[in-house]
């Protein structure tokens, strides 16, 4: 633990140390028009740049003026402006983040890359978004791809895509600190120092850590959700003049999580509230070249090592995970572009087991090998394009797996254009789900019985979860400050992953005897899942730009259904040249099968820079309630939900 702290110490010591150089900003976002953004290039979608106005896709960009203005500190809490994504914070360190349903802490149909490095684990398909952070100053932009994108990504890209993309090292030279304080015992300090190596180098390292308190419980206990972490990286990117590039970067973090949760005992009153610590600690490092071979020929490759480990009085996990990947973009004539790859990942993992949760075996390996490729075709000079294209994946889960889509853009004129896809996903089978045991709950004996301890159970037979998407859209670019966007779609999933009643049997531990009532995962459940994501942006003003959505969604299970309706307006207001005020506003229905009930809530930013390079801020968060509750904690796991609190958080940050 003392090893990560000490390498943040060395960040911050070569920040401040280092020789001051002016910094290269790249473009600024906030003095675009609205017709400007949407030809940002991104490459989620297709492997390969393309414009937002020319992507069959559901997209949505945060760039870094938006992150930085939201006064958002943490990927989490920028998410909460993307139409469509369902984000809630369960406790300070966890929340549940989801696009089009299925949200829970354990949520495990989408899939999230920084910078190309896949970033889901492998024991439940989901993200652990505590661990997940960076400098958000050195954040480019965050691409959300709501839909499927899994004919390039591979299994779990279902129903969405984020890819966190950070900044050429070229683009952050110079000096940046930041320092702040807030309510709920939060500090935070961060810094980092980019320059030149040679003349065709750049480089940059970093360093950031915080504190925060811990919060009130939902069931009326003060919370134990206190967090410490810390974290420090760098990154390095080279040009050659023969057309090579090369990039590596790596980080490095450690964290202490609070938690509270309600653990099952077969001693009266066959429950306990307990306050642990849990130690996060992790490790990656990323290398990627690539050579332009000619005009639109391009080939990549890329490669990472990532170390996870936790310690938890619930379960110990270590986790080795190696990933590579190649491909090659290229044209034929002027109608064909055309990107093919191939890939695998291996990891290996060391699970604990207690009374609660158990793993067999406790260690394992996993790997997957994979190839995919895609064609876009032209039709009309270019006003329709038609891109079709698969990912084959074998897994040692499930085998062969086929994840094909074919997409669809007509540009009607220059301002309108509309979209259409088929797409096919699937879900693999989790670590939890096939080897998992773990204790929910015990229910106390009635006269002269014994007590019974409800487990749910993994099943190595299970496979994967299958998905059939059907999507449109429609863009108008009413005038250059004026655009509209919406996404409709419907899809059908097959082979859900549920929990079937077994054969309950009797059981003993240290001289207990007590009867076990399983719940065996099987591919038993399957539903439709449809809705709508309707998103505006004005720019009634030089100094003025609005953007509001709205997002609906209908779950239709066989035995239920639940909607969701989500609406937020942001605006971004200059109003003078040196201070801006911004504010947010969102609504999220009631959540019926989390039992959370419905709110409206209100962020208000407000910045001042005095002199160029110096900013002084302050943003209130959650600012309609004292405290509320956003989601209910995962039944299973026992976690104790903490209440989001009205807060305030001030800052000062310097470039130099």
């Amino acid at each position: 633990m003392h090893r990560h702290w000490a390498a943040v110490a060395v960040a911050a010591w070569g920040v401040a140390t280092a020789t001051p150089a002016r910094s290269a900003m790249p473009e600024d976002y906030a003095d675009l028009t609205l017709e400007q953004l949407l030809k940002i290039e991104i490459t989620s979608a297709a492997k390969r740049p393309e414009s937002i106005e020319n992507t069959p896709a559901a997209v949505f960009v945060l760039t870094n003026e938006d992150i930085r203005r939201m006064g958002a500190r943490s990927i989490p809490e920028a998410l909460r402006m993307v139409p469509g994504l369902n984000v809630a914070q369960i406790t300070a360190s966890s929340w549940s983040i989801s696009s089009r349903g299925f949200n829970g802490r354990f949520a495990n149909k989408l899939l999230v890359l920084i910078d190309g490095r896949t970033v889901y684990t492998p024991l439940f398909s989901g993200v652990y978004w505590d661990r997940q952070d960076t400098l958000l100053e050195d954040v480019e932009r965050i691409e959300v791809i709501r839909g499927p994108g899994a004919a390039l990504w591979g299994a779990n890209a279902v129903n969405g895509v984020i890819n966190v993309i950070t900044k050429h090292a070229r683009d952050t030279r110079g000096g940046f600190l930041s320092a702040g304080a807030g309510s709920n015992d939060e500090i935070r300090g961060e810094g980092r120092y980019g320059g030149s190596l040679g003349e065709n180098g750049h480089y940059r390292v970093y360093g950031k850590a915080f504190s925060e308190g811990s919060r009130a419980g939902n069931d009326g206990v003060g919370g134990a959700d206190d967090w410490r972490s810390a974290r420090a990286g760098f990154r390095v990117d080279l040009s050659e003049p023969g057309g090579d590039t090369w990039h590596v970067q790596g980080g490095s973090f450690s964290s202490v999580v609070g938690d509270g949760y309600v653990g099952p005992t077969l001693t009266a009153p066959y429950s306990e509230r307990l306050e642990v610590d849990g130690e996060v600690a992790g490790h990656f490092v990323l290398g990627s070249w690539s050579r332009e071979l000619s005009a639109g020929n391009q080939v990549e490759m890329r490669m990472y090592y990532q170390r996870d480990a936790l310690v938890d009085p619930r379960v110990e996990e270590e986790r080795d995970t190696v990933d590579v990947e190649a491909l090659h973009r290229f044209a034929v004539g002027d109608r064909h572009r055309i990107v093919w790859g191939a890939g695998g990942r291996y990891s290996r993992d060391n699970l604990s087991e207690s009374f609660a949760v158990d793993f067999e075996p406790d260690s394992d390996d996993l790997y997957l090998i994979n190839a995919f490729a895609q064609d876009t075709l032209q039709f009309f000079g270019g006003d329709v394009e038609v891109t079709a294209g698969t990912k084959v994946e074998y897994n040692s889960y499930t085998g062969l797996e086929i994840q094909p889509s074919v997409r669809g853009i007509w540009h009607l004129d220059d301002r309108n254009s509309t979209w259409a896809a088929v797409s096919r996903a699937v879900r693999t089978p989790s670590r939890a789900e096939n080897d998992l045991d773990i204790a929910a709950i015990v229910i106390p004996p009635t006269a002269g019985g014994l007590p019974s301890v409800v487990r749910f159970i993994g099943d190595p037979s299970v496979t994967s979860e299958d998905l059939l998407s059907l999507e449109a859209g429609y863009r108008w670019q009413a005038d250059r400050n004026l655009s509209f966007d919406v996404a409709a779609f419907y899809n059908f999933y097959d082979r859900l992953v549920s929990s079937t009643a077994g054969t309950p049997f009797a059981a003993s531990s240290d001289g207990t005897s007590y009867v076990v009532v399983p719940l065996d995962t099987a591919n038993d459940d399957e539903a439709d899942v449809y809705g709508l994501e309707v998103v505006g942006n004005w720019r009634p003003a030089e100094s003025l730009r609005l953007q509001g959505w709205y997002a609906f969604l209908q779950t239709d299970y066989a035995q239920s259904a639940d909607s969701n309706h989500q609406v937020a307006a942001r605006s971004l207001w200059d109003v003078t040249p040196t201070v801006t005020l911004d504010a947010t506003a969102r609504y999220v229905s009631e959540i019926d099968v989390n039992d959370t009930d419905a709110y409206v809530e209100l962020g208000v930013r407000l910045a001042w820079r005095p002199v160029p390079n110096l900013e002084l801020a302050i943003t209130g968060q959650n600012l309609l309630h004292s405290e509320r509750l956003e989601l209910n904690g995962d039944a299973v796991a026992g976690t104790i939900s903490t209440k989001a609190e009205r807060s305030v958080f001030g800052s000062v940050s310097l470039k130099f």
